[in-house]
């Protein structure tokens, strides 16, 4: 879907991303060993601060919890990626699952697309409350959603379970209607 707005390029744009693997992690922020562990595997270690994003070479991981993080690499690097992690925090208090196929990311990009957002999330979605890097857990449309704004630019990756694509990405086109 993409809209045009006055010859500047789409107003909104609702395009699915490409496959992804996925992995939820689960362990002990605290344990410097644990961050260590993820960080020798993926590049970076686990953010430890609420509702932000880390990207190393390995992937993108984006911060779930406390103790949580869902992992985003190449959908062909999952696997051995997975096993990486299980075999480097075998000794330690974690737990290292593969989930790509239960999601799908949709992005949302264009200057209209906090104004699509709005009419399905309650979350402040202003640069200055959601700058780039920021990721956040919600509802959008009764929906859960993972919602991530990897730049600056004005584009948002909304993962959401594979059960409730169809229903968000028809929510999405019809909330952008007024766009066209």
């Amino acid at each position: 879907m993409a809209e045009t707005a006055a010859n500047d390029g789409p107003a909104v744009s609702l395009t699915p991303c490409a496959p992804r693997g996925r992995i939820n992690l689960r362990g002990d922020a605290g344990d410097s060993a644990f961050n260590e562990g993820v960080a020798g595997v993926i590049g970076v270690g686990p953010p430890s601060k609420a509702n932000t994003a880390a990207a190393g070479d390995g992937g993108v991981i984006l911060w779930l919890g406390p103790d949580e993080w869902l992992i985003e690499v190449a959908a062909a690097a999952e696997i051995e990626l997975a096993m990486s992690l299980e075999s480097t925090l075998s000794d330690l208090h974690a737990a290292v699952v593969v989930v790509g196929d239960a999601y799908i990311t949709l992005s949302l990009s264009g200057p209209k697309a906090v104004e699509v957002l709005a009419k399905g999330m309650t979350l402040d979605l202003d640069p200055d409350h959601f700058p780039a890097g920021c990721c956040a857990r919600s509802l959008l449309a009764k929906a859960p959603v993972l919602l991530h704004r990897p730049g600056v630019d004005v584009l948002y990756e909304i993962t959401v379970a594979r059960s409730f694509a169809d229903y968000v990405s028809l929510w999405l086109r019809d909330a952008a209607i007024e766009y066209l």
